[in-house]
């Protein structure tokens, strides 16, 4: 079975000069700072959107902006070299990408998405020196080059999950897909092993992913509804993928324990591995070089 890695700005987090999303909320408060600590992500944006009193679209382009050389790291490129077949980011940059190129001096990509707004089928090819595609890298909550594709805020949120659930039902349809070849259900793909591969939705029933460097707030309804509907869909249909969540054991958590716990105990509900590796004289490097050895060796 085919290996998906999922990652969000934990990776980043392993760059010296990386921004981070709550630095960036900061910044963007411009001086009428709120205590964030309660808020989900999505109304944070929501109210800071408010206060800017401007066009959703300005306040993008300011952070596509400011996010344009989010830098890259040797993690990235030790990631890349584990081959998996696709790669799903929650990022809008392009570390990932320039660590491709730097692999290789004849590494290239290609830009396949098509839509301007929402990410339900916007991917990046990694071509080798052969100009063959060795893996795919999906931004589903957008990217830089488009700053109307950056996801965030209710309305962005609510509609991709709209889009979703239209694919997983086999109602979606764009303009680009080949000619007479409808969208099936996905029961009907698990029951016939027919994967169209026209979304990254799809690979969470068709492969096993691995997901490390990333929160999973409860505000990413997206993934979550995704999530909820293959542990519904398990009792009734041959799904036999794996779904892994790398973090740290919970005793090293330390700060809302409690909510932690509950999201652990939320994610086993909806069968996905835990996988948590501890975190020894605050190295997080030591903890990914083992997330990278784990992945490796799994399926």
């Amino acid at each position: 079975m085919n290996k998906t890695f999922f990652f969000g700005n934990g990776l980043n987090y392993l760059s010296k000069s990386a921004l981070g999303w709550e630095e960036l909320l900061v910044e963007l408060m411009r001086g009428e700072e709120f205590e964030m600590k309660f808020l989900p992500n999505l109304l944070t944006y929501e109210r800071i959107r408010l206060n800017w009193n401007s066009e959703n679209g300005e306040l993008k382009n300011i952070i596509a902006e400011r996010l344009q050389n989010q830098p890259t790291n040797d993690f990235y490129k030790k990631i890349l070299e584990i081959n998996f077949e696709n790669y799903i980011t929650t990022n809008y940059d392009y570390a990932m990408l320039n660590s491709h190129l730097a692999l290789d001096s004849k590494n290239s990509i290609t830009h396949n998405g098509t839509e301007h707004l929402y990410s339900l089928r916007r991917n990046t090819s990694l071509l080798n020196r052969s100009k063959k595609t060795i893996g795919k890298l999906w931004n589903v909550h957008g990217e830089l080059d488009f700053p109307k594709s950056i996801m965030l805020g209710m309305n962005h949120y609510c509609g991709s999950v709209g889009k979703i659930d239209r694919y997983l039902k086999g109602t979606y349809d764009f303009n680009h897909k080949e000619p007479h070849s409808p969208i099936l259900t996905i029961e009907k793909k698990l029951e016939t092993k027919e994967f169209d591969n026209y979304s990254w939705v799809e690979l969470f029933f068709s492969s096993n992913v691995h997901i490390a460097g990333f929160g999973l707030d409860f505000s990413e309804i997206d993934l979550w509804w995704i999530l909820t509907k293959r542990a519904r869909l398990k009792s009734i249909s041959n799904l036999e993928n794996k779904i892994y969540y790398y973090t740290k054991p919970l005793i090293q958590v330390t700060r809302e324990i409690e909510l932690e716990q509950r999201k652990r105990e939320t994610l086993k509900s909806l069968d996905v591995v835990i996988v948590e590796i501890e975190i020894i004289n605050n190295n997080y490097q030591g903890q990914w070089e083992e997330f990278i050895k784990i992945m490796s060796s799994c399926d």
